[in-house]
């Protein structure tokens, strides 16, 4: 991802988390800048469209500009980015806002960057060196496993049909604003998905071989908050507190991953998506339990300490037992709340496989998995999960 030596912990972004600090969104932003361009996809403006009404007013109350560009399809593709760009450039803003779910998120940040720099979206994987973003601020729908905090973002590369990522750490945004009431309103699946996804980055960030005490804290306590959670909030979708739980679990994970680079489960989950046209973040959940089996003997220590977490009962058993322990607890909670376990409930062909291998191993956050990886493995990591 970064070349050179990263910090051990770094994250420059202020959090927002409360009930209603929506109402609070122009005060908050007012100190970042007076023209506010809010980036959302077509169906999150529809999905959320008096919330986005309320933003705006909230904004405009404090002297703040507001545009709205909604023109962005699920799964959007480097063009639209670019003409997201260009309406941004014409428009002179000097703040970004994604609203809304995954997509909104990643296309907002693109926007971010490229509103400063002569390139079109497709140039940044081969020119990544660019002039710091515009103003970055997100607002989260529900929780998108990381996402809202990272500096990077995944987009649909249209020469190739395949997901890109980019990371630069000048793209984190400079505020976070999450009002847990916004995914009281989403459905019972998409925050099982999202929730799952984040557990994927918290498992894998404590076996990364990057991984040390600071990142581990969030890490373990981003596991433990789900396991507690996420039963509840499938079972009591309006109950704000859970929902608020769960996005902080999100962040946690996210400043885990930020520093720890290492989630074999994104890599597999944007190769499959970008062959099968499936959500990502329901191919990590799917992805998840078979990921940790593959990393089982290598890192039975640190499965210890997520047994020990997920409230498993562990004692007089082996460390291997123990470890076991992890693996189970997770299918079991995927289980709970209806996540698919295999590959071939998604409609996903074996024939492919080798083609979602050769995706996979483009992605740079597998260079810190416990084991060593090859394409042969990646294969049978998916050949087990089919």
């Amino acid at each position: 991802m970064n070349s050179g030596i990263g910090p051990d912990f770094y994250i420059p972004t202020e959090i927002f988390i409360k009930q209603d600090v929506v109402l609070d969104a122009g005060k908050i932003i007012k100190k970042f800048g007076t023209k506010a361009l809010i980036i959302t996809t077509s169906s999150d403006f529809t999905k959320y469209h008096s919330i986005i009404e309320t933003l705006t007013k909230t904004l405009n109350n404090y002297g703040i500009g507001a545009i709205i560009y909604d023109e962005i399809p699920e799964n959007p593709d480097t063009e639209y980015v670019d003409s997201a760009v260009y309406y941004s450039k014409i428009t002179k803003c000097d703040v970004i806002i994604g609203f809304g779910e995954i997509d909104s998120i990643n296309t907002a940040k693109a926007v971010a960057l490229l509103t400063n720099n002569h390139l079109f979206c497709n140039d940044l994987f081969e020119y990544p060196d660019v002039k710091p973003p515009v103003t970055l601020i997100t607002i989260p729908a529900i929780p998108i496993f990381g996402f809202e905090l990272l500096p990077m973002f995944y987009i649909t590369e249209i020469k190739e049909m395949t997901k890109k990522v980019y990371n630069n750490m000048d793209i984190y945004p400079k505020a976070i604003i999450i009002d847990p009431r916004i995914a009281a309103g989403s459905t019972d699946e998409a925050v099982a998905d999202s929730t799952i996804s984040t557990l994927a980055l918290a498992t894998e960030s404590v076996v990364s071989k990057k991984t040390n005490d600071f990142v581990n804290t969030y890490a373990l306590k981003s596991i433990d908050i789900i396991f507690k959670t996420l039963p509840l909030a499938f079972r009591d979708p309006k109950n704000i507190s859970h929902r608020a739980k769960l996005s902080m679990a999100s962040i946690m994970s996210g400043i885990a991953f930020a520093t720890t680079e290492l989630s074999l489960c994104l890599a597999i989950s944007l190769a499959l998506s970008s062959k099968f046209h499936i959500p990502v973040e329901k191919c990590m959940g799917l992805m998840l339990p078979h990921i940790m089996e593959y990393n089982l003997t290598s890192s039975s220590g640190k499965y210890v300490q997520m047994s020990k977490v997920m409230d498993e009962e562990i004692r007089d058993i082996t460390v291997i037992e123990a470890a076991i322990k992890a693996v189970e607890g997770v299918r079991k909670l995927e289980i709970d709340v209806d996540i698919p376990q295999r590959l071939f409930h998604l409609d996903i062909q074996k024939s492919e496989f080798t083609k979602v291998a050769d995706i996979a191993m483009s992605y740079p956050f597998i260079a810190n998995a416990p084991r060593l990886l090859s394409k042969d493995e990646i294969e049978t990591i998916l050949i087990a999960a089919y």
